[in-house]
């Protein structure tokens, strides 16, 4: 197939695009200086877009500026889409979040939940089959996320909110790169969201003692608790600082788990994904 790709500078995208050459595809993947996703032009995105059989979005922000993510994550996928749709685009591939939420209050999930409600419903109106997929926590080299907790998991003794004690489920980025290739040619269909975890769901504090027992091949961690009282006033100073990974909003997303059942993508997969304990066996 001929496949438009956004987003291959990035940490999943990147992964993506190689799959897909593999798989005999010929690709398009338009950097930021061809196609800018805050300020999109038409005609552009009409030229990139021409010819397509299918379209991967791999795009994605951490941002502390909420108009920037709705820009990014709704308002240019859509825009996207329709031109695409209207081009006879067969395929569109959804790069999400597990939560997404169009009626979530933060903005991240939000916006993402938003975007993928317009491209399902332009998919819908003109015959092209969307599919969503919305990974958890993604561990791999190179994400911003996964290389901070790889940073906290190298201390012997850390001090966590609730003594860490968050519901996550990683998932290897392998894993959602695999997933993303094979949803093009799978059999699910239009309207399909697929939630991407790993095996098995952990505490935050687990999940910090798993890297650092397997990256590090160091001793389990100490944690010390933080009370959750005293933590709300730093985090918007954190915010500030972490351009959005480290802030109120995450910190309500962390609170509320990132969690879900794995049979589905298990089944896309041909086998169970990958477990925390497994992630440094892989690249």
């Amino acid at each position: 197939m001929n496949i438009v790709l956004f987003g291959v500078s990035g940490f999943i995208g990147s992964r993506v695009a190689k799959i897909l050459r593999a798989h005999g595809h010929t690709l398009r993947t338009p950097s930021r200086r061809e196609f800018d996703y805050l300020q999109p032009n038409e005609a552009t995105a009409r030229s990139i877009l021409n010819g397509a059989d299918a379209v991967f979005n791999c795009i994605g922000v951490m941002s502390r500026h909420e108009h920037m993510l709705e820009t990014v994550h709704h308002r240019t996928p859509a825009l996207l889409a329709k031109i695409a749709a209207e081009q006879g685009v067969r395929h569109w591939v959804q790069l999400s979040a597990l939560g997404a939420d169009p009626k979530h209050s933060v903005a991240f999930v939000g916006s993402k939940g938003r975007g993928d409600e317009a491209v399902c419903q332009i998919g819908a109106a003109y015959g092209m089959r969307v599919v969503v997929a919305r990974p958890s926590i993604v561990y791999g080299r190179g994400g911003a996320s996964c290389e901070l907790f790889i940073r906290l998991a190298r201390l012997p003794l850390i001090a966590l909110p609730n003594g860490g004690r968050f519901d996550v489920q990683p998932v290897h980025v392998a894993d959602v790169a695999q997933g993303l290739a094979d949803l093009l040619t799978s059999s699910l269909p239009h309207g399909t969201v697929l939630n991407m975890t790993g095996s098995r769901s952990l505490t935050l504090a687990q999940y910090l003692s798993i890297l650092r027992q397997t990256l590090h091949r160091k001793p389990a961690q100490h944690v010390l608790p933080i009370p959750l009282p005293l933590l709300h006033p730093m985090l918007p100073l954190a915010k500030l600082f972490s351009n959005g990974i480290v802030s109120p909003d995450s910190f309500t997303l962390l609170q509320q788990g990132s969690c879900a059942d794995s049979q589905a993508f298990a089944e896309l997969l041909g086998r169970p994904p990958l477990s925390a304990e497994q992630f440094a066996e892989y690249k």
